[in-house]
């Protein structure tokens, strides 16, 4: 089973039916709705379509949203055509409303004057051109080209080790934000993260908009300011996972600490029991090209043996020429690195890890020891919520995780976790009279006069069905906190095929 997922934008080059199935059969575990193009009511339509097609096919599928942030930009140009900036020249960019030229431009950004000194660096579209400040006024900035070339309309704006006064959240990715919780997704990344309590402040609205019976969405910190850097443990402390947002980062730093952050980002990440995804570029070339590179490849290779969650694609799928091939390649990348590397997908249980009082982080442990001494690589964790799962996936143990839910939420969630299988029990569900998806463990149990016995039977078919286990063979058994249920914290050694073991 591959361990390290897919994760997939969908935009223009995919938003069609047979494209979504063809990237599903690739392998695609998660699309990505990026809220920096297009409106709510194409996304709608394409949440519906992802939605749909994934159920007709039989599949888990996690749609993540990708809120904007406050992203700074250069505004329009006369007749919208490109102008040259040579080097050494002087060039304004002002936040009075002009039509620019290659002397001038206008931003978006009205603080601009008063976020930068004489000296600061200007970097636009993501570093290809590099000015910095001699001068400024109360509307202006003046600067002086270091690295000229070509600037088209609307190309961001960065500002590289220069605080920014604005939140990470803007008005618009709160509407955004309200509109995500109403279409039920099952995780939000937040742009351009500087601090904790950017992520506190955003899991709270996640809170109050929550409308799922179990779980919620997860919150997504993307990693891409250099102060997200230098507050990068407590931002992971306050999130439920983060996102290597690489193109935004080698501009806001330097690209040379790209991979250095990578790995950084990545062991912290799993070190903290938060699910991790590693972004941009990953397949560049295949936007226009139905091959990678070989550097490409082996940098996809690389973030899977760092350990990485998901790697994500990004303008290859939304806009790019070879949407399904590039699933396809990267789904290839994927196994042969984790076919010929597999140790590196072995690294030591965290046994060692100073205690945490958490009681799922024993069961973990125990459950890891247990695989360990009945040389099975194997275990099911029956999960309301997909947590137990979520949390046996950050040990990196090598043992291959087969999530049991009787929620359609959490299932579709965990298919973006490292090394979980999720299954849907529906046959749970029906035994408990309620409709798919809207029972709990707990209401299972209520059910039936041995429910926690019925359970584990019910579990071993779902398993036996899909093929995934075989008569005599050993896994274990693995619950959290159940809802009272008497399966409660259990780890459970389980022969396929026999009686029901006594606990």
């Amino acid at each position: 089973m591959r361990k390290a997922k897919i994760l997939a934008t969908l935009g223009p080059s995919s938003d069609q039916q047979f494209v979504i199935e063809s990237m599903l059969n690739a392998g695609l575990s998660a699309v990505r709705i990026n809220m920096s193009h297009g409106t709510q009511e194409q996304h709608e339509a394409t949440i519906a379509l992802a939605r749909k097609v994934a159920s007709e096919m039989g599949t888990a599928l996690s749609i993540l949203v990708d809120l904007s942030g406050p992203k700074i930009r250069t505004r329009t140009l006369e007749n919208g055509t490109p102008v040259e900036l040579i080097e050494g020249q002087a060039f304004v960019i002002t936040t009075r409303e002009i039509v620019g030229n290659s002397r001038e431009v206008s931003t978006n950004f009205n603080q601009l004057p008063d976020a930068v000194e004489p000296g600061s660096r200007i970097l636009i579209d993501d570093g290809a051109l590099d000015l910095t400040v001699e001068s400024k006024t109360a509307t202006d900035v003046i600067c002086r080209v270091v690295t000229g070339g070509i600037l088209s309309e609307r190309k961001g704006i960065n500002l590289p080790n220069t605080p920014l006064p604005i939140p990470s959240m803007t008005e618009k990715d709160h509407t955004d934000l309200v509109w995500a919780m109403g279409q039920n997704v099952d995780y939000i990344a937040l742009s351009f993260v500087r601090t904790a309590e950017d992520c506190t402040k955003v899991k709270g609205l996640i809170k109050d908009l929550n409308k799922r019976k179990l779980g919620r969405a997860l919150l997504v910190a993307k990693i891409e300011k250099a102060e997200a850097i230098e507050n990068l443990d407590s931002i992971i402390e306050a999130t439920d996972g983060v996102m290597v947002a690489r193109g935004d980062l080698g501009v806001e730093t330097s690209v040379e600490l790209v991979p250095v952050y990578q790995k950084l980002i990545i062991e912290k990440a799993i070190a903290a029991d938060k699910f991790v995804i590693t972004a941009t570029q990953m397949l560049q070339s295949m936007i226009e090209n139905p091959f990678p590179t070989r550097a490409e490849a082996s940098d996809v290779a690389n973030a899977v043996w760092d350990g990485t969650d998901a790697v994500m694609l990004s303008a290859e799928t939304a806009s790019g020429r070879y949407p399904i091939e590039a699933v396809k390649t990267m789904g290839r990348i994927i196994d042969s690195a984790e076919t010929l590397k597999p140790q590196q997908l072995r690294k030591p249980v965290k046994f060692s890890q100073a205690p945490s009082g958490r009681t799922s982080q024993a069961l973990c442990i125990a459950a890891a020891y247990a695989a360990r001494e009945v040389q099975t690589e194997k275990v099911a964790v029956f999960t309301e919520s997909g947590l137990m799962a979520r949390r046996l996936s950050a040990f990196r143990s090598g043992l291959q995780t087969f999530a049991l839910t009787t929620s359609a939420d959490a299932y579709n969630q965990l298919s973006l976790i490292w090394g979980v299988q999720p299954f849907f029990d529906g046959e749970l569900s029906m035994s408990a009279g309620s409709n798919l998806g809207e029972v709990t463990l707990m209401d299972v149990m209520s059910s039936d006069t041995d429910a926690t016995d019925a359970m584990l039977k019910t579990g071993e078919k779902t398993l036996r069905t899909a093929d995934v286990v075989n008569e005599g063979e050993t896994l274990i058994m693995l619950a959290g906190r159940l809802s009272g249920l008497g399966l409660s914290s259990s780890v459970v050694v389980w022969t396929i095929g026999e009686s029901v073991p006594r606990r």
